[in-house]
Formats: structure tokens, sequence, C-alpha cells
């Protein structure tokens, strides 16, 4: 009775304090109230535009398969991970394999760029978490601009089977991600997995505050398991070295610690995230915008977009919050994130030619994230790129046309490009 008594003061005491950060209580930390609420209207109203018409259908069919999909948690796996407890989330590493000159293979060795299929299935977690929480985040997406409940009564399901129901939640740490037999059960580039937790969990939880359904004792269950895995993240070994990796792993993880920050009302954790992404602009992004440390890579393209999707994300975080102006940021060569997506912005288009090794490329993926930079600095700086982009996929693999429908919905449905006209 005491320890319930002691929660429910916590909680009241939470609560007020989120009355005191009224602004950033109910506000969405990634994406833009006022955009969907645009957006929406657009919808009701029938003048949306023509990719924003597409885009909704898009997601309204992602949304009805995602009803029929049945509740995901990390007991569902067929390993058990070394804690013995399949509460525990466990991946292995998709660019690490059985080393073919040993009877069992051990210890794996890195093939970067090359994906190991025995780390995208069912024995493990990576697959699941993503479907899991793509499919939270179309749910409340399809509930917000539909109004239908049944998209909101089956996010809440799967919310409350993965965080919350005690025989199938997932204990708040990665203790055991990305681990490589013979080498690690766990390792620190394992954090990058729980990003997904951040950039769209946390916005489907502040959303469906106004869902029918969705409780007090839910945002209590959901406050404690995010303060647990904040205070995981803060304080484990793993983790803590990934907050110094120099590549897209260090900005990855300020993305996942400034959600947070926002999620559970610490404006100060996102201020300390920023400056923590900044310092790591020093030697990330070179005079000419490029990153020398993503070129470096096999899929020199993806992870040169993959660091900015981060960097991007961080910075409108940081903005909404007043925590900073990283999208101004300029380290000592003069280059910052402005400089790194002029060097990018041309290669939106497929037809030039991307002169690093990449062994893939989807071009129409970096639009999203030059409209959210015009759309933040009231400029029309991409309006180029953005306008010429083809969201029609054509000759991809399932993956790849995955990307360009997100890409559209990103950049026609969850905003608008800067400047567009409503039915235009």
């Amino acid at each position: 009775m005491r320890n319930r008594f002691g929660c429910g003061l916590l909680y009241a005491l939470w609560l007020t304090l989120c009355a005191s950060f009224a602004v950033q209580a109910d506000s969405l930390a990634f994406l833009s109230d006022t955009q969907l609420a645009e957006v929406k209207q657009q919808l009701a109203q029938q003048r949306a535009a023509p990719q924003t018409l597409q885009a909704w259908r898009a997601l309204q069919h992602q949304a009805d398969k995602a009803l029929q999909h049945p509740l995901m948690s990390v007991t569902d796996k067929i390993l058990t991970p070394p804690s013995g407890s399949k509460h525990d989330y466990l991946s292995l590493s998709a660019y690490w394999w059985p080393d073919s000159s040993k009877s069992d293979g051990l210890p794996w060795i890195r093939r970067d760029g090359e994906v190991n299929p025995a780390s995208k299935n069912a024995q493990s977690d990576g697959v699941r978490l993503a479907a899991f929480t793509a499919d939270v985040q179309a749910l409340t997406l399809a509930w917000y601009f539909s109004g239908e409940q049944r998209y909101a009564d089956k996010a809440i399901a799967q919310l409350r089977h993965w965080f919350i129901a005690p025989e199938t939640r997932m204990n708040p740490n990665l203790n055991f991600a990305q681990g490589v037999p013979g080498i690690a059960d766990g390792r620190a580039s394992g954090v990058l997995d729980g990003r997904y937790l951040a950039t769209r969990i946390v916005d489907s939880l502040i959303q469906l505050r106004q869902a029918q359904g969705w409780n007090s004792s839910d945002e209590q269950a959901m406050h404690q398991w995010m303060s647990e895995y904040l205070h995981w993240m803060q304080t484990s070994k793993l983790a803590k070295k990934e907050a110094q990796a120099k590549n897209n792993h260090g900005n990855w993880y300020a993305v996942q610690l400034a959600a947070l920050g926002w999620y559970l009302q610490q404006p100060a954790l996102i201020k300390q995230m920023v400056a923590l992404a900044e310092s790591k602009l020093a030697y990330q992004i070179a005079a000419d915008g490029s990153q020398p440390l993503e070129l470096a890579r096999t899929r020199s393209f993806h992870y040169s977009y993959f660091n900015l999707q981060a960097l991007t994300a961080l910075a409108e975080l940081a903005a909404k919050a007043g925590a900073g102006d990283l999208w101004h940021y300029q380290n000592a060569q003069q280059a910052g994130l402005i400089r790194a997506l002029d060097f990018m912005a041309p290669y939106s288009d497929d037809a030039r030619v991307w002169p690093y090794p990449s062994r893939d490329r989807v071009g129409v993926r970096l639009i999203p994230l030059l409209s959210l930079a015009d759309n933040r600095l009231h400029d029309k700086r991409y309006q180029r790129w953005i306008q010429q982009a083809n969201f029609q996929p054509q000759h991809q693999s399932a993956s790849q046309r995955g990307v360009v429908i997100q890409a559209q919905r990103e950049t026609w449905l969850l905003s608008l490009p800067y400047g567009q006209k409503p039915g235009k």
C-alpha cells in the first residue's frame, strides 16, 4: 500500500512539473504540431496536394496491415540472452559472419556493409523492434489523421504488450544488443538499436495522450520505463562508450537522450546532448561539407545520410526546446550541418553519380532532411531538389521501395515543403 501511495505521489509531482513546461509537455519532439494540423485539415477539406494524398493512402495501407499483426514482444524471440531472461532485448550485429576457416565459425569476423541474414530473423529482436515501432507509429498517425479509434486501440495494445504487461515487457536496457558470437554478448554499438524508441515511440506516446483508452496508469508506467531506460543510458559501460563514438553512432546516442529529455521534461539534458554533438562536428564535417568518417564506409552514401538524419533530428528538437542552435553551428573549418546538407543535396538526384564507394543508394531519402531545413530556416534553399524529387519507386528492392514511400510521407504528409500552398 505504501509503495502504491508513494508512486501515486511521485506521479502527481511529475504531472505538476509537466504543467510548468506546458510548451513542451504536449508538444511533439520530432514532428511539427502545426504542420500536422495543417495537413489534417487539408485532407479533411479535400484540398491536399496529390503527393500528400498518395502518402496518406500509403500510410493508411500500412496501418491497416498493422491492425492484423499480432502483438509483439521481446519474449517472442527464440534465443535466450545470457542473463537467462527473454525480457532482455537481444540482437546480433548485422555485419559479422562466421569465420569459414574455423570449425565452429568462432569468433565471427566483420564484413562491412554485408548483412548476415542470421541477424534479421525471429531468433533475436532486431527486426521485431523495428517492426513494432513502425506499426505503433503508423497506427498512431492513422488515428490522428482519420479519427478512427481502431488505430489508436491497436497502437495502445502494442505499447502495453511491449513495455508494460509483466509477462511480456521489455527490460529497459540494451545489454545484449548487436552481440557478436565469440567476441561479445553485447556491444556499445548496439545502443544504436534503441533509436526507434526515440524517433518513433516518443512522439506516438505524446500523441496518444489525447486518445480514448490511454489512461493515467499507462502514462505512469511509460514514464517509469523511460526513466529506467534513461538511467541505463547514462550509467552503463556500453552506453557511455557509445556516447564517445566519433561517427553517426555518437550522434544517435545524443538523439536518444535528447528525446528522453523531452519526454521526461529534462531540458538540461537536451542542452547537454547538443553540446555533445557540437563537439563531434569538429572532425565529422570537413570544410567542403563532406563527412570523412562516413565516406570511409562501404555504404558511404547511406551513412552520410544516416548521420545527417541524426543531426537534423537533434537540431529540430533543440530548436523547439530552446537548447541551442545546431542548425547554424560551425566548426573551426566553418562547416556545419547546413554545409553538410549543401554537399549532399545534389545527390538526392540519382542521375548524379556518387563519386565514392557505395553498396546502395536511394537519393530521394535526403529530401525530408532538405525540406525540414527549409521549414526550420524559413528559406527555399533546397527547393530545386525538393521539387524535382521522384517518389515513384522503380526497379528497386522491397526495402528500397519502403524507403521511398517513407521519404514521401515525411516530406508531404508529416510536414509540407516550405512555401507549399494548400492544394497546389
